[in-house]
């Protein structure tokens, strides 16, 4: 899979990059499971491996916590196969953040991945965009709630591997509407698809 995801939308993007950073440390054949140790402490914010990058001091995201930050992801993980680092709210990450992390993202370890959660994707910068997969998400459940089966599937999806963005670049943007519109998921409200051409296998 890629390791680097953007969620965006107006979906609860949270409680995405959440499922999926369970799917990644879930030890269950089936990803996530929501019951293995695992899954539970990821859920619950306890799993020392799966990262909110936070700075409650400042209103920007500080060039110390980003570095500090970087400097962890190349600790190996203490318990999981994974180490995961959420940006709940991309719009305090400066440019000068992102610069810093655009080194990491590109370069960083096989078993560090990063989440970026951001409505409007173009907060982050290009460079920054052109190296993740972008998730979109609509409203499907309250915010805070139960996963539904959808997002779980997109979270086994991630987990296996088998979640990559749709190569649009060469069709015109009204076939590329239609394709979107058409793809049952979409018609679900979904903002994504797990069938080819939408999303495919990344083998």
């Amino acid at each position: 899979m890629s390791h680097a995801l953007i969620f965006s939308g107006s979906g609860d993007r949270v409680s995405a990059a959440r499922y999926a950073a369970a799917a990644m440390e879930c030890t269950a054949e089936s990803k996530p499971c929501l019951a293995c140790p695992a899954c539970r402490k990821v859920m619950q914010d306890i799993h020392p491996d799966v990262t909110f990058v936070r700075d409650a001091e400042h209103k920007e995201l500080s060039i110390d916590t980003v570095r500090a930050m970087r400097a962890d992801a190349f600790i190996r993980p203490n318990e999981g196969a994974r180490k995961v680092y959420i940006f709940e709210d991309c719009t305090i990450l400066t440019e000068k953040d992102q610069n810093v992390l655009l080194k990491l993202v590109e370069e960083g370890p096989a078993y560090a991945a990063f989440f970026f959660c951001a409505e409007n994707p173009a907060v982050l910068l290009q460079t920054i965009r052109s190296r993740c997969v972008e998730v979109k998400l609509s409203p499907a459940v309250e915010e805070g709630g139960a996963p539904d089966e959808l997002t779980l599937e997109l979270a086994r999806l991630i987990a296996e591997g088998r979640a990559r963005p749709a190569r649009h670049s060469s069709q015109s943007s009204k076939r590329r509407r239609s394709r979107a519109t058409t793809c049952p998921r979409f018609s679900r409200g979904r903002g994504f698809c797990s069938r080819p051409p939408c999303w495919g296998s990344t083998a």
